[in-house]
């Protein structure tokens, strides 16, 4: 997803800040008699010093999720998430210097998180509310949609007319009645089938869904129409929702929204997850590569065509990539068919085929695939777009497999067996969903454990 033009500013603002902080340190510390010290340091050092600095502060900025969410967020909120996030790399600055630098410990520490405190948290306050200003001004705004016509959306609209969307600038309602009604000079611009083209006429960046009975294949749907256009979804909250935790509460300048999609693991998370991915991958390439030299034997001996077998899959944010496989069917399997889903002593599936389906030897070209970041090695299989378009019209919730990376084993893999019918891809998804809305190291980890137990007892499907 494209950085925002405010998002680069505020980085740019923050490197303003830092540097001026790390530039006051340096003169407080070794350029007057405040301090003692043994050695002469140079400005040539600070420059040295200097962009390593903000490059940690960034790191860590982007580890406490100081740059998510911005455009809505709070003057107050801002200035205390600035200050928490300081205080955390301070800390380990702390330990680092101590271990290290002893010159920089201490006092010369506590002094450097007050100048970054006062300078970054002013900086980042002093920029939301410039930006609060041009919103007020209709610059910068964001054109946004409100997906129904009820007590909810009028409501909306009342809180946007009283300035508490603020930096949204609402078109009109979608709505699928047979008239056209207006509210307070927002009028019904369409229903669903002018949808789409109603989002790429207006630039629209928000969709806010207000719909008083929740219907998951209108949400289905919505999504699915909008996929194309980097939007961000909310929805009007009922007390099932918040009670559920199935979204997280959002609040726009105090009035209570919900996002569609919220991260549930943090960056640092994100980045550990990444990281054992990417170490993983490569391990296993290394000690598994003989064995994918005798199955690439093996798959030439036993049949005709290529030995790897690659397939379009449509994987996080609906994003298209091609995943890698030892072919395991005949050449050509559905030449005749069409996508087809394979079914039990599938006739399709070659002699050798058949092991590397009960070993998962098939699925370890999928390394490639998290290497380069396309999977990760939990979550839900990915399917073809084919299927993907079928099912997200048919089953409740479907997209929400969509919005975490496709994995190599899931915990609909080995709590379920292998998907045959369209029954079958609906009971897995309820394992799917559990696994999104849980998501953990930990829990990757119980399903690794799970997925080898499954290999070593030759029941893959």
């Amino acid at each position: 997803m494209k950085i925002s033009k405010e998002i680069k500013l505020l980085v740019l603002t923050d490197f303003i800040t830092v540097n001026i902080s790390t530039l006051l340190l340096f003169i407080i510390k070794f350029k007057t008699d405040y301090f003692i010290t043994y050695t002469d340091h140079s400005y040539a050092e600070l420059m040295t010093i200097s962009p390593v600095l903000y490059i940690f502060w960034l790191s860590v900025f982007h580890l406490k999720d100081l740059y998510k969410s911005f455009y809505f967020r709070s003057a107050v909120e801002i200035g205390l998430s600035a200050i928490s996030g300081i205080t955390v790399g301070t800390l380990f600055l702390y330990v680092i210097t101590t271990l290290n630098f002893r010159e920089l410990s201490g006092k010369g520490i506590l002094i450097y998180y007050a100048i970054l405190c006062i300078l970054v948290t002013t900086g980042r306050i002093s920029f939301k509310l410039t930006l609060n200003r041009l919103f007020r001004k209709g610059i910068g705004l964001r054109n946004a949609l409100v997906i129904g016509y009820n007590k909810s959306s009028k409501k909306i609209i009342r809180e946007y007319l009283k300035g508490r969307l603020l930096g949204l600038n609402i078109i009109g309602f979608i709505d699928d009645g047979k008239d056209n009604p207006e509210y307070q000079g927002f009028r019904t611009l369409g229903d669903l089938d002018t949808f789409e083209q109603i989002i790429k006429d207006n630039q629209i960046r928000e969709i806010i869904i207000s719909v008083e009975v929740k219907d998951p294949f209108l949400i289905n749907n919505i999504i699915l129409r909008s996929k194309d256009y980097n939007v961000f979804y909310k929805v009007v909250p009922s007390l099932e929702d918040i009670i559920s935790g199935n979204v997280r509460t959002f609040e726009l300048f105090g009035y209570k929204l919900l996002e569609l999609f919220p991260d549930i693991l943090s960056p640092f998370q994100r980045m550990l997850k990444r990281s054992f991915d990417v170490i993983v991958s490569l391990i296993l390439l290394i000690v598994m590569s003989p064995v994918m030299l005798v199955s690439i034997m093996f798959i030439k001996l036993d049949s005709r065509g290529e030995v790897i077998y690659r397939q379009k899959r449509v994987g996080k944010d609906f994003k298209e990539f091609t995943i890698y496989k030892f072919r395991s069917m005949k050449k050509d399997a559905e030449a005749g068919t069409g996508a087809v889903w394979a079914v039990k002593n599938d006739p399709r599936i070659t002699k050798y085929g058949k092991f590397m389906r009960k070993t998962r030897i098939d699925e370890l070209p999928q390394l490639f695939n998290v290497l380069k970041g396309n999977m990760s090695f939990v979550g839900p299989r990915p399917e073809r777009k084919f299927f993907v378009d079928k099912f997200i019209k048919t089953i409740p919730y479907y997209y929400k497999r969509l919005h975490v990376k496709p994995g190599l084993t899931g915990w609909a893999q080995v709590k379920h067996k292998y998907d045959e019918t369209f029954d079958d891809v609906k009971e897995k998804l309820k394992y799917d969903l559990y696994y999104i809305e849980n998501i953990s190291l930990k829990l990757d980890f119980i399903i690794l454990f799970y997925t080898a137990r499954v290999v070593l007892n030759f029941k893959g499907h």
